[in-house]
């Protein structure tokens, strides 16, 4: 073989490598993404160890040093829902957000309302089983708030609380594309998994 043959035949090969590599890659990348099919996400307590999740589709978890927060309550490391979803103020808006938190349903309400006039559908409170079998309060109200920009306003709360530890899901439920239905807070609320 000549040498000008053998570097031909070694291009080739190298060729063939590269591809081969950027398609692994690509495999590998694309792996890594939720596919429509995907399994919910899983939301972790860093102190007590409990998990929740919420479905892979449009739902984004945030890294356990990302705070949002309603007047004094907050959550660190929650779950969004089709953030940035609000063209006249993108950053900031979600439809959705879910997280562990130490704050009472009571002050929860208070942050949503943020010191607005607001209508309440009325406050549920019931007993539920966890999926492991724990028991837990399961509380839910629906607010009907000032319409915004980005808002029609009627925004609902469901705190499921189980000993210690508080998940809590507030949502828009106007209706509108893209919302949640009431009962989706609950059943996501109701996820929740003590270790």
């Amino acid at each position: 073989m000549t040498r000008v043959r053998l570097a031909v035949v070694l291009g080739v090969i190298a060729v063939l490598a590269v591809v081969a590599t950027a398609a692994v890659a690509v495999a590998t990348y694309r792996g890594d993404e939720p596919s429509p099919g995907a399994g919910p996400h899983v939301v972790t307590d860093p102190v007590s160890g409990a998990t929740f999740e919420v479905p892979a589709e449009d739902w984004r978890v945030r890294g356990p040093a990302e705070r949002i927060s309603y007047g004094e309550a907050s959550v660190s490391g929650p779950a969004v829902l089709d953030e940035g979803y609000c063209r006249a103020r993108p950053e900031g808006s979600f439809r959705a957000m879910a997280g562990f938190t130490d704050e009472s349903f009571d002050a929860w309400v208070d942050g949503v309302v943020g010191g607005e006039t607001a209508t309440s559908t009325g406050t549920t409170r019931r007993r539920i089983a966890l999926a492991g079998g724990r028991p837990a309060q399961l509380v839910h109200v629906g607010l009907l708030l000032g319409q915004d920009r980005c808002s029609q306003g009627a925004v609902d709360l469901a705190m499921v609380r189980a000993g210690d530890v508080r998940v809590v899901v507030v949502a828009d439920t106007d209706g509108s594309p893209g919302t949640l239905e009431h009962d989706e807070l609950d059943e996501i609320a109701a996820t929740l998994e003590l270790p």
